[in-house]
């Protein structure tokens, strides 16, 4: 078996799937719209709305797949409504994370009706606002809703529900994000309008994936089946979008335009979209993506730049603290850690960070006037939704996925009841052992194997993500020349180090500081790596990426 062959073998691609897994194709591997049970009655509604010239709503969520899905749906009814020439009554609307919550909040239901707003089409929330939308009918708001969450303890029964995990729905790909949902909408709308007359391009719609292929990296979605798909043209469609605001926030990153790939998705543009929501309003982000004009764009950008440099300066300070308190932890199997003064769109991130670093799940809160607000990131397969489900009747809101989740608690009496029972649950669940973060490793290289020619080839299983990660592989026996410090604070680390003949390679860690005190000139080590190309100066070679180091014999997980 060719190295290729085994490590897609690994993440369970056939021998006889290779080919096809190898060249994408958008009409074998994608799904019609039509396959969502109720999209008929969806499409029917919304161009009700618009030909009666009713006011719409659409309702996102204050992250990057919510905004991004708002931007598609907000962006095709504008197309629609120019192409049919008809008034274009659309509004969007980004909750703001403090003063309303995730999800649609009862006291905006109220502000829409009285505003006279007739249909409400929500992105990537919405499935357990039951109470809410079953209030927004009451008023005569009818409602659509486009999500992808887990079901909430009220389902909304009165709105027309587009939801590849609702109750009867046929709909073949269960892990779409909200944008994707929004996207299959609009497939939908754009169908009808041309059935109607608009003179819409064909591949008009193909020209949306952009959007797409942001929201499934940033919301963390499998990229395997039609995930796979729309992100392999979405990042076609990414490199050249039309859209002022993306040509204008890719720039911003210094990024190549024409190399935009997962990675810079999830470590560029992801953050900057979610620091606008983060820290101030996600109609920043949703301004800056839905702009007509660089100069309309441009604004909106610089903001989204400035948020994010304050974003990362906010979030190093924050996490010395919930450091702290996960060291004080114990042998608790799930960390909960809680600060007064933590701001609410950072608590995610600390959650991610220290399941990173001590590789166990964890929850960050925080204060919001009386209440306590936070978010959830797991780890060895523990459902968060379900663990939150079994603390009982605590919560005044909770909801997510299996993976990711956020919660509000009354007050601050309720985290070590919350923090308990969390724990109870989860250690029914790891058992004795406890959370077990695992290292999947494809296969034993030499560096010295490591060539362009297999780099390129390990690059056609692009585009890497959760379900298809990039290919990890462990050299062995290794001996340490040289460690020195990368970074003007050294929070990168390059080792120097010679194999069993003796030739000398570079391996580099990101974020991979404290291997200055734990890895000595002289040591013989195990590394697990992935494999790349770094070009500097004109210079083109390849790079070894460290992902975890053991002294000594056998790769096991490096913490600090």
């Amino acid at each position: 078996m060719s190295l290729l062959h085994q490590v897609l073998a690994n993440r369970g691609v056939s021998a006889d799937g290779v080919e096809e897994f190898l060249t994408p194709d958008f009409e074998r591997d994608t799904f019609s719209f039509s396959e969502f049970t109720k999209m008929p009655e969806a499409v029917a509604r919304l161009f009700e709305a618009l030909a009666n010239e009713e006011k719409i709503v659409i309702h996102g969520d204050y992250d990057a797949d919510g905004v991004s899905g708002t931007t598609l749906l907000y962006s095709v009814i504008r197309d629609i409504c120019k192409a049919l020439e008809i008034p274009f009554m659309v509004e969007a609307f980004l909750p703001d994370r403090e003063k309303d919550g995730y999800g649609v909040a009862m006291h905006n239901v109220e502000r829409f009706a009285a505003e006279g707003v007739r249909l409400l089409i929500t992105v990537d929330c919405g499935i357990a606002n039951g109470l809410e939308l079953g209030r927004a009918h009451e008023l005569g708001l009818d409602a659509i809703v486009c999500d992808h969450h887990q079901m909430g303890q009220h389902f909304p029964e009165y709105a027309i529900i587009l939801h590849p995990l609702a109750p009867g729905e046929t709909y073949p790909n269960k892990t779409l994000c909200g944008t994707g949902v929004a996207y299959k909408f609009a497939c939908g709308l754009v169908h009808e309008a041309r059935n109607l007359g608009a003179d819409l391009a064909e591949g008009y719609e193909k020209w949306l994936l952009d959007l797409v292929a942001i929201a499934t990296v940033t919301d963390v979605m499998p990229l395997i089946g039609e995930n796979r798909a729309l992100e392999y043209f979405g990042l076609k469609v990414l490199q050249k979008t039309r859209r002022p605001g993306l040509k204008a926030l890719i720039t911003s990153t210094g990024a190549n335009p024409g190399e935009i790939d997962t990675q810079a998705i999830g470590y560029r543009i992801g953050p900057r979209l979610n620091a606008a929501g983060r820290l101030a309003s996600a109609e920043i982000a949703f301004k800056a993506l839905s702009a007509e004009t660089i100069e309309e764009a441009s604004v909106s950008v610089i903001r989204l730049e400035e948020l994010n440099r304050e974003r990362q300066a906010i979030f190093a300070e924050m996490y010395k603290s919930a450091r702290e308190q996960a060291r004080d932890a114990g042998d608790a199997p799930v960390l909960v850690v809680h600060s007064d003064s933590w701001l609410p769109g950072i608590v995610g991130l600390l959650a991610g960070r220290l399941v990173s670093e001590f590789g166990k799940p964890a929850f960050a809160m925080t204060n919001v006037g009386e209440q306590i607000v936070g978010s959830g990131r797991s780890l060895g397969g523990l459902h968060l939704v379900e663990a939150m489900n079994s603390c009982g009747d605590i919560f005044v809101k909770r909801g997510g996925h299996p993976q990711a989740c956020g919660l509000t608690l009354p007050s601050r009496d309720s985290i070590n009841v919350f923090r308990d029972k969390l724990n109870e649950f989860a250690r029914a669940y790891f058992g004795e052992a406890g959370p077990i973060d695992k290292l999947q490793i494809d296969a034993e290289v030499p560096l010295s194997e490591v060539t362009f020619e297999l780099i390129a080839m390990l690059n056609s299983c692009q585009p890497f993500g959760e379900g298809n990660r990039p290919p990890v592989f462990a050299s062995t026996k290794l001996k340490v020349r040289e460690v020195t410090p990368m970074g003007q604070t050294g929070a990168h680390v390059r080792l120097n180090v010679s194999d069993a003949l003796g030739l000398p390679f570079k391996l580099v860690g990101f974020s991979m500081g404290h291997l200055l005190t734990s890895v000595k000139i002289g040591d013989v080590i195990d590394v697990a790596f992935e494999a790349g190309e770094n070009e500097w100066n004109g210079r083109k070679e390849v790079q070894f990426r460290i992902i975890d180091v053991a002294v000594g014999e056998g790769l096991r997980p490096s913490r600090t």
